[in-house]
């Protein structure tokens, strides 16, 4: 989805990306929060932002909302950095392939080459 023509997603979607819940993504985003750019790695959408937005995209449940952040491929690869092992490969990979499309054979490639060096880290 996007927002001012810019690919996008929930902090609900980048939680699940990283197989978290939605506070420990605004936790770590309020811990480094002077890392982040508004406009660039995250939008901060009010009521009536949401209210607008709302009509060109199909989301359920944001009709009581009264603040949505939005977070770009920057901001989501920002976020990636606060997680070790291969909860932050996985979640890395996810958002590759949300943004950028990734073919499903190079998506595989990357999480077989992921989940190796997480077994030799793990190892040592």
């Amino acid at each position: 989805m996007e927002y001012n023509g810019i690919n996008v997603i929930t902090t609900k979607q980048l939680a699940t990306f990283f197989h978290t819940n939605v506070t420990r993504i605004y936790t770590i985003f309020n811990r480094y929060k002077e890392k982040f750019e508004e406009g660039k790695d995250y939008f901060l959408l009010s009521k009536k932002d949401i209210e607008e937005w709302s009509k060109s995209v199909h989301l359920p449940g944001l009709k009581h909302t009264s603040l949505l952040y939005l977070w770009t491929d920057q901001g989501a690869f920002k976020i990636a950095q606060s997680f070790k092992g291969l909860k932050a490969w996985q979640g890395y990979c996810n958002c590759i392939h949300y943004f950028y499309g990734a073919e499903e054979d190079w998506q595989n490639a990357l999480n077989e080459l992921f989940e190796k060096m997480a077994r030799k880290v793990a190892e040592k």
